[in-house]
């Protein structure tokens, strides 16, 4: 994945909507998956015709339309608070203290899903790996009383497309067939977006960072019966903070969420 510009970067799934004057939409294709049907409906309202003798009525203004800033940050307030509290291991060590380690350990384990445990075990390790950050980039228009909820709404919500935490009902029917994923990262690297907006001094929090992180993932299930798995390549990118603004470095946001199938077995 290679940035243009500042904005689809450092904004992201989730603030693109809130910003949608300056953001390019980005296409992203699910992990490949059993799949899940889902059903759509339509309807379109027949105008009515004046008749000829009647006397000349005044169109009527179209309904304004919704206005996207506030349906997103209504999606964002429905969003269920996750307790910290988890089963699964806080990242220690050397890689809470660089960004490039964290952002490595963050993603694989974020990635690596066990869908025979409860769902919520997980959204609350990403709760415990969250940190919030001031820097208006990359909050946008987030109201402060909800930004600590945007980690695990960066995770779990994509705007139709697959998210990077299976949602509740595909992550109940993965645990049905004995699912779980196994993860390699390939690649950490600034992206060039954001290491130009630093040095231009478009960035007011010196504790925010940007990372990119390739990776392949294996899902592993029971299909008849019988083990299958499938492969697929994901870049994601993500937001940090981190020294100086605290001691160690946590998880702010997802921005971009991409996976795309390369093989099955």
């Amino acid at each position: 994945m290679r940035w243009r510009a500042l904005g689809p970067f450092v904004i992201g799934s989730v603030i693109a909507a809130l910003l949608t004057a300056t953001v390019v939409g980005v296409v992203l294709s699910g992990r490949q998956r059993p799949p899940i049907e889902t059903e759509h409906a339509s309807s379109t309202a027949q105008p009515s015709v004046t008749p000829t003798s009647a006397p000349a009525a005044h169109t009527a203004a179209p309904a304004p339309e919704a206005d996207p800033v506030a349906a997103d940050i209504e999606r964002l307030r429905a969003v269920s608070w996750v307790a910290t509290p988890t089963r699964e291991s806080r990242i220690t060590g050397d890689a809470t203290q660089q960004p490039d380690l964290y952002a490595a350990e963050f993603v694989r384990r974020l990635l690596t899903q066990d869908y025979r445990r409860p769902r919520i075990e997980h959204l609350s390790w990403v709760q415990a790996e969250s940190a919030q950050t001031t820097e208006p980039l990359v909050v946008g228009l987030v109201p402060k009383d909800l930004r600590g909820r945007l980690a695990v709404y960066s995770v779990t919500e994509a705007a139709g497309q697959a998210p990077a935490v299976s949602g509740a009902k595909e992550w109940l029917a993965l645990g049905v067939q004995h699912g779980y994923t196994t993860v390699r990262i390939d690649r950490v690297e600034e992206p060039m977006a954001w290491s130009t907006a630093v040095s231009s001094g478009r960035i007011s929090d010196p504790g925010v960072t940007g990372r990119e992180v390739s990776a392949t993932v294996t899902l592993h299930y029971l299909k008849a019966g019988r083990p299958a798995s499938a492969t697929s390549s994901v870049d994601m990118t993500l937001n940090l903070e981190g020294p100086p603004s605290r001691p160690s470095w946590g998880f702010v946001t997802a921005v971009t969420y991409s996976s795309l199938p390369v093989g099955a077995a």
